[in-house]
Order: C-alpha cells, then sequence, then structure tokens
C-alpha cells in the first residue's frame, strides 16, 4: 500500500508543469495601450525571474487573449475559458492567478515586477519549491 501511495504522490508531483503554471494576466478594454506596453516591457525584462517563478505572461486587450511569455497550451486555455472573470475597465488591470487557480492579487496600475515577485515568493506552494530548490 506505502509503495503504490508513494508512486501515486511521485506521479502528481511530476506531472506536467504546464498545467501549474502561475499567471499574470495584463489586462484592458482599449487598444493596447502605453500602459499596457509598459507593464509587458517590465516584466519581459525578468524572463528568469519569471521562469523560475513559473510564471505565465499574458494580455487580455479588447477581451482578445495573447500569449506573452512562457504560456503553455493548457494556461492558455484556461485564461481563454475564464476571461469572463476577469472584470474590464478603460484603465490597465494586473491579475495575479496562483497555482490554484485563483486571483492573488489585482493591482489598477503599471506594478513593479519585483513587487509581484515578492507575493509570489510569500505564497506555501513557492515556500516549498524554495526548499526543495
Amino acid at each position: 500500500m506505502k509503495t503504490i501511495i508513494a508512486f501515486l504522490l511521485f506521479n502528481f508531483m511530476n506531472m506536467s508543469q504546464d498545467f501549474n503554471y502561475r499567471r499574470i494576466i495584463v489586462l484592458s478594454a482599449e487598444d493596447l495601450n502605453s500602459r499596457v506596453k509598459e507593464q509587458i516591457d517590465k516584466l519581459r525584462k525578468n524572463p528568469m525571474k519569471l521562469e523560475e517563478r513559473k510564471l505565465a505572461v499574458f494580455t487580455l486587450v479588447n477581451g482578445e487573449l495573447t500569449s506573452i511569455f512562457n504560456a503553455s497550451k493548457k494556461s492558455k486555455v484556461f485564461v481563454e475559458n475564464n476571461k469572463t472573470s476577469y472584470p474590464t475597465s478603460s484603465s490597465i488591470h494586473v491579475f495575479l492567478i496562483g497555482l490554484d487557480q485563483t486571483v492573488k492579487q489585482t493591482f489598477s496600475e503599471v506594478i513593479d515586477p519585483r513587487e509581484i515577485f515578492e507575493i509570489v515568493d510569500s505564497m506555501p506552494m513557492r515556500q516549498a519549491e524554495m526548499r526543495r530548490n
């Protein structure tokens, strides 16, 4: 019995990581405006930190979803299927989605990626990841 449980646990922990990505969604009801571009540029300057934290980045502009960084097919499907959950407005909104697929934080302005990384690093699952590595 212990062998079966260990086997199942091992398989669960080694499942494809593409489904378990945390997500950042940069949203605006307007066209790809300067604030959205600024946020994406700030995030793109930190590819290793995004990868290390398993962060996939998307834009959702006028209802159109675009993969920006580290987006798997399953992650994109998740965002596409849930895009109505993220309220649109004329101003920028940035959503941080956790591994459990819930909104962890919402920002209504361009955010420094370091703040996002600090939030992610304080999450229990991320703490466990850091202890393993």
